[in-house]
This record gives C-alpha cells, structure tokens and sequence, in this order.
C-alpha cells in the first residue's frame, strides 16, 4: 500500500506532489506505534526496582527523577535513533515522506535524551530544565500532528496514534510531578 507524497510550503500547508510513499506495512507500522510505551514501561520497571529494593522512602522524589530520566530521556534517545538511522520508515510510519528534516529531529531527540538520561546526576533544578524542554519540543510536534489529522486527515498510526497523546501528556505529568514533589 501507499500513499501519496506531500511536503509543506513556507507556510507550513501540505501540497501533494503525487510521488508514492512506501508503506512499511501494518505490522511494522503498529510496531512503530508502541515506540511511546518504552519510556513508560521503563518508569514502571524501575519504580519496581527502587520500592523493591528501597522500600517506599522519598518515593514522589524518586518518581520525579525516574520519570524525566525514562518518559523523557531514554524516549527522546529511542525517537532520536529511528529519525537518525530509520529516517524512511519512521516518516512512512508518521504518513510522511521523508526528510533531511528528520535528521535534524533525531537531533534534537539526541539533546533531550541525553540531558534527560543524566538527570538522576543532577538536582531538581535541572529537572525542571529538563522538563520545560522536552515540553517545549513535544507540545509543538504534538500540535504538528494535530494540525497534520485536521489539514490533511493523517490518521497514520505514528501522527494520531499513542505518540498523539504521550507528545502532550508526558510533559505535562512530569511538570506536575515536579511541582507536587520535587
């Protein structure tokens, strides 16, 4: 199956050009479409872990902490590796072809994720950082891909699947979390 090719004007309009776009399949695509989780599944395995081995003492602290290292490092990392060396299918899986922007995005993904993974080495401060720009880069790709179901109804599964959702709630769950606990 394919789709039709489209890239965007100065302003930000999508224009078919008509070129065909491979789809990677529907397997491949769903595959894709569970790339959000990771970041969850590793805060929840590591929640496990540290009550486990260190009982319940400064848990909310200790979530914070987690929570900016997995929900948004190691995320950031995994999305930075797919835009960096799986450019054509991850834009296939987004319903987009691909770019030189996606280098650019992988990135971008790279910074976040690394300054994310190093935040159990820093103070809470630094989490805040940390937050406000993941928050910055996910609420404006969260808007692209609204923007992108409502112009061009791309309901491809990594525009307006899970990544629809985690793009504005993560940050806005370890903002919260920051202020309630950190």
């Amino acid at each position: 199956m394919t789709s039709t090719r489209s890239s965007r004007d100065a302003a930000g309009s999508v224009a078919s050009t008509g070129a065909p776009v491979p789809d990677a399949g529907p397997a491949t695509n769903r595959l894709y479409g569970l790339f959000p989780f990771i970041g969850i599944l590793l805060l929840v395995a590591a929640e496990v872990i540290q009550f486990a081995l260190h009982g319940s003492a400064d848990w909310q602290v200790i979530l914070v902490m987690n929570s900016v290292t997995y929900l948004i490092g190691a995320q950031a990392l995994g999305a930075a590796f797919g835009h960096l060396f799986y450019g054509p299918p991850i834009a296939a899986s987004i319903g987009w072809a691909p770019s030189p922007f996606q280098w650019e995005v992988g990135g971008a993904n790279l910074g976040i994720g690394i300054a994310g993974v190093m935040a159990s080495s820093f103070g809470r401060q630094y989490w805040l950082a940390v937050i406000i720009m993941a928050a910055a880069f996910l609420w404006v790709a969260g808007i692209g891909h609204v923007r992108e179901v409502v112009r061009s109804h791309n309901l491809a599964v990594s525009n307006a699947g899970p990544i629809l959702f985690t793009d504005f709630l993560v940050p806005l769950w370890c903002l919260a979390a920051w202020l309630l606990w950190a």
